[in-house]
């Protein structure tokens, strides 16, 4: 993604805050994968309250991105991006705390406080500052890649730390990773000359309206809300059908076979994708992809081979929309407005993280049968509002050049 374009400014701002990023979302994805396992076992603990410490930090990353993303246009982008920092770090240490304590009231509350450490809108901003506007996407698009390595990484080393140093291991890393960053945000990033606000990239309130009236961007974020949604649902169901036939230290040998067929698939299905003009086909079939997944957790749930086959259809399916989904979004929104379009676009991901988690908890009550019936109504739905989807010019051109 970095290329001779870049200048050596540009480089270094779009290399840091890709880490800074990704060390932050790895400490989100390294709990994901376990959470559920070892919650259940906390005192008191109920399947809803475990699903809403899994998706908890959904709610406040989603309420606070925004805000975030506005107020570093008044007292600039580092301040905040250092303050989110320290907010994520003392969320996650309290959860860390909470684990030892095996205390799930306390361990919600951490998860809430991580996601008050919401840093995506600085990010942004502080890139589109540092950026030439044609080598914008690139950079966004670097970013980008790094929290898909982030994903994969956290997925693997989650069951390998829980394994040997317990949950709170899991999150005393996490602590560790956004106190890494520290420094480097103090001292090594660099720091724009002057700070604009760039409605290309940022939330701007007066567009909101726009955004908002236009139906291909609702049906967007719907999707994205749906996709976020059977994750973090499908993440607090999962571990615990795995959990039956397998120790939790042998768990990551399951998640890296099932993010190698996921990358394998998901490299020619994006390029199928975006060079072909076929977007909305790929979206359908994956998405059938998805729901196809939830029924064979729904009718293997008891077997091993069965279920493991489930969990790698499942993010196969997830691994082909997660990249050409925001791609598909910003293609939809005028460049006025694709600050806002994002913006909007994110919250609905974020969203979709907290109520995944709470409806999969609450609906484990009843089984995990309930919990995938309730996945697959729900992205049933999405796919009928993707069949109705209308395409943007730029994929229409490209389907008549075919």
């Amino acid at each position: 993604m970095i290329d001779k374009d870049f200048t050596p400014v540009e480089k270094k701002a779009t290399l840091g805050l890709s880490a800074i990023f990704s060390l932050r979302m790895l400490g989100l994805f390294l709990v994901l994968p376990v959470l559920s396992i070892y919650a259940h076992d906390f005192p008191g603990a109920t399947s809803f309250l475990v699903g809403l410490a899994i998706g908890a930090y959904g709610l406040t990353q989603a309420f606070f991105q925004i805000p975030y993303g506005l107020l570093s246009d008044k007292i600039g982008r580092i301040p905040i991006l250092l303050f989110s920092t320290i907010i994520f770090v003392f969320g996650s240490l309290l959860s860390a705390y909470a684990s030892l304590q095996e205390n799930i009231y306390l361990l919600i509350a951490g998860r809430f406080l991580q996601g008050m450490g919401a840093v995506s809108s600085v990010v942004i901003a502080l890139i589109a500052d540092l950026t030439r506007e044609e080598i914008r996407t690139r950079a966004m698009a670097t970013i980008g890649a790094s929290i898909g390595m982030a994903f994969a990484f956290g997925m693997v080393l989650g069951p390998w730390i829980a394994a040997h140093f317990g949950l709170a291991g899991v999150f005393g890393f996490t602590a560790l990773l956004a106190l890494i960053s520290i420094p480097y945000i103090v001292w090594g990033l660099p720091k724009p000359k002057v700070i604009v606000h760039h409605e290309d990239a940022e939330f701007t309130g007066s567009y909101l309206g726009t955004v908002l009236k236009d139906k291909n961007l609702l049906k967007m974020d719907f999707g994205m809300f749906v996709l976020h949604m059977g994750l973090t649902a499908v993440f607090t169901s999962a571990p615990l059908i795995l959990k039956q036939f397998m120790d939790v230290g042998d768990l990551w040998k399951v998640y890296l076979v099932m993010f190698l067929v996921g990358l394998t698939l998901m490299v020619p299905s994006t390029i199928i994708a975006e060079k072909k003009g076929l977007i909305k086909e790929v979206k359908i079939v994956a998405i059938l992809i998805l729901i196809f997944s939830f029924g064979l957790f729904m009718e293997f749930e008891n077997q091993f081979v069965p279920a493991i086959i489930a969990i790698i259809v499942y993010f196969t399916g997830f691994m082909m929309l997660e990249p050409i989904m925001p791609s598909l979004m910003s293609r939809y929104a005028k460049p006025q407005v694709k600050g806002t379009a994002s913006g909007v676009f994110n919250t609905a991901q974020f969203l979709g993280a907290f109520v995944g988690g709470a409806a999969a908890g609450y609906l484990l009550q009843y089984g995990h049968k309930a919990v995938f019936i309730f996945l697959g109504i729900i992205t049933f739905l999405w796919l009928v509002a993707v069949l109705t989807l209308e395409m943007p010019e730029s994929v229409k051109e490209k389907r008549v050049k075919k």
